[in-house]
């Protein structure tokens, strides 16, 4: 991770902890709170079955994308995210749909080989500066340099990617949409509280 995507990614937390910090916590979602310990024990296979079956709501469904990302499931990650950042039988992104959601959309259509839609997608966001947006593009950056001189004309002037195209990520992929705090979510697992805040980034 460069120097200024560290940079970045700590002050993005310290915004969240100090404007969480500052406000009343609120609910979690019944099934992101059943499915919080094993995100944290980094058990996505058992989120992932849990929440396939957990609704509609989009949080819930960001949730269940990034736990499939992160299984290596691209596929079904996509289709996850087309359904609730898509607006129905269009490629047209929803208004209503958070940057974060469709950061991750990117990243899914990064991973299963599509750089262009990935771009596409981050560029829409109109966040340029956001730590997920610069790993997207700088992972794209370093595809780019492996490319052959043809293939990488091609990509630069026609936006064309090659057959079975591959980019690798250096990083964990997706982004949880939430904030908890560990006692209210852990009350609800009859656990004790620290009262430590906690983020799920």
């Amino acid at each position: 991770m460069s120097a200024r995507t560290h940079k970045h990614t700590r002050n993005q937390t310290r915004s969240l902890s100090s404007a969480a910090k500052s406000k009343n916590a609120t609910p979690l979602h019944p099934a992101i709170a059943r499915v919080s310990n094993l995100i944290r024990r980094r058990d996505y296979q058992a989120a992932a079955e849990l929440l396939r079956s957990a609704g509609r709501d989009p949080l819930v469904r960001n949730t269940l994308g990034v736990c499939l990302l992160r299984l290596g499931h691209v596929e079904e990650a996509l289709a996850v995210f087309r359904q609730f950042v898509l607006t129905p039988g269009s490629v047209t992104e929803r208004a209503d749909v958070s940057n974060a959601c469709k950061r991750n959309f990117a990243l899914a259509l990064l991973m299963k080989g599509s750089p262009s839609g990935a771009l596409d997608v981050i560029n829409e966001t109109r966040e340029p500066n956001h730590p997920m947006a610069i790993r997207i593009r700088d992972a794209v950056k370093t595809w780019e340099k492996s490319l052959s001189w043809l293939r990488r004309i091609d990509w630069k002037l026609n936006r064309i990617e090659p057959p079975r195209c591959q980019v690798p990520i250096d990083f964990e992929p997706g982004e949880f949409e939430f904030e908890f705090e560990t006692d209210t979510v852990q009350r609800q697992f009859d656990k004790p509280s620290d009262n430590s805040l906690e983020l799920a980034v």
